[in-house]
């Protein structure tokens, strides 16, 4: 399929149609050491940073040019005389591709003059097995690169299908965003921990109005399995904090107010916070956060690593808001529980009040969200590697099977 006739026109002519756009040099590091072409897509540029970081460290004396698309959508590495100017001054060792977008002068320039080229971050659709023109050029593209790193399991399928040579495939998962634990008062959570010693807890964190009726009912369930468990709320916004009391105590639920400097003592069955201020205290104390938002959709919903980066198991909504990227990674790893209705998230809360499945959860979660590092170092050494004219030092396995807890419906 890589050597299709109409993808090899099509790469011809827009190769053609691209030329003489006058476009200046970009800047070119000084020193004697090892060229490296970057291009980074904009859907890759979020792991740029830590495949720069791990290659600098790897090799200090290391010059990358970068090839980035411009804010005003001018791409460098589509220009096919640029490219050209650009090797026959620098001489590179290798190009490197972040992002599923594939610029065609780079990597055919690169191609036609013997210089390895290493796609990564790389996502490919059911359209880049379709017949036609455009997915032809891709395909094209995709054939010349040493080596195609993925970031899922789908697009190495879709590569195996189109006859790609199965030693240049990787899938490595993509570099997710490595974020700091939020911080606490470490003496604030001993105490509040002492007070809730053998009791089930979870945490609904940014909770909007459109979901407080849904999590009331959903701990009212929770109680009902389990009459000792204790539900922290983080509203989203503290101005609902009086309101929610009410509709709390209402439904029979016995109340205590972190704003009225109340503790969760032991006939507490609800502990309403004061807002998104101590967030890193509640995913610590709680073994199992729901992700508000996520049911009623939002684009100001807390960030899915959080409670990932502090053991906190995940239950979320369909809705993906933000961050559609990270709520992939932890579903695909069997690392969070997706819920689709208010009846299937008080299953999931009550299930998951059995600690060995919360547990479970949340580790897979953690190792999702602290594998960002690891894939950047997969990446840099296959770039060195290949600089180097040498395998790299490190093999690029595929992610160890996750353990798998049924999905609530």
């Amino acid at each position: 399929m890589p050597r299709s006739g109409l993808g090899r026109l099509g790469l011809w002519w827009q190769l053609r149609q691209a030329r003489d756009q006058a476009q200046a040099l970009p800047r070119i590091p000084e020193g004697a050491g090892a060229v490296l072409l970057l291009h980074v897509a904009p859907d890759a540029r979020q792991a740029e940073a830590q495949v720069r970081r791990r290659l600098m460290q790897s090799r200090p004396g290391l010059r990358i040019v970068d090839l980035h698309p411009e804010d005003d959508g001018v791409d460098p590495a589509l220009d096919p005389a640029l490219i050209e100017a650009l090797i026959a001054r620098t001489r590179p060792q290798a190009v490197l591709a972040m992002g599923s977008a594939l610029p065609a002068a780079l990597i055919a320039g690169a191609a036609r003059h013997d210089i390895p080229v290493i796609l990564s971050e790389l996502r490919l659709e059911p359209r880049d097995l379709a017949w036609g023109m455009q997915a032809g050029i891709r395909r094209q593209l995709l054939s010349r690169a040493q080596a195609l790193l993925m970031t899922d399991a789908a697009s190495h399928a879709a590569a195996r299908r189109m006859g790609l040579p199965a030693w240049r495939l990787h899938m490595t998962g993509p570099v997710s965003e490595i974020r700091e634990p939020l911080h606490c008062s470490e003496p604030e959570r001993a105490v509040l921990a002492a007070l809730i010693t053998g009791r089930h807890a979870w945490f609904a964190a940014g909770l909007p109005e459109p979901e407080e009726d849904a999590v009331i009912a959903a701990h009212q369930e929770v109680v009902h399995h389990s009459h000792r468990a204790l539900l922290f709320i983080a509203p989203a916004d503290p101005a609902r904090i009086p309101e929610l009391a009410r509709k709390i105590e209402g439904a029979g639920l016995i109340l205590a107010r972190r704003d009225e400097d109340e503790e969760p003592t032991e006939e507490i069955q609800v502990m309403l916070t004061d807002g998104p201020t101590e967030m890193g205290l509640w995913y610590r104390l709680a073994p199992v956060s729901f992700m508000g938002g996520t049911m009623s959709g939002g684009s100001d919903t807390r960030h899915p690593f959080e409670p990932a980066a502090l053991g906190s198991a995940i239950v979320h909504g369909t809705e993906s808001g933000a961050f559609q990227t990270e709520w992939q990674q932890l579903d695909g790893a069997h690392a969070a529980r997706r819920v689709t209705s208010p009846e299937s998230l008080a299953a999931a809360l009550v299930e998951l009040t059995q600690a060995e499945l919360a547990a479970t959860l949340a580790a897979n979660a953690w190792r999702v969200s602290t594998g960002g590092a690891d894939v950047a170092i997969r990446i840099a050494d296959r770039v060195l590697g290949l600089i180097d004219g040498s395998p790299p030092s490190r093999a690029i396995p595929a992610p160890p099977p996750p353990v798998t807890t049924p999905e609530a419906g």
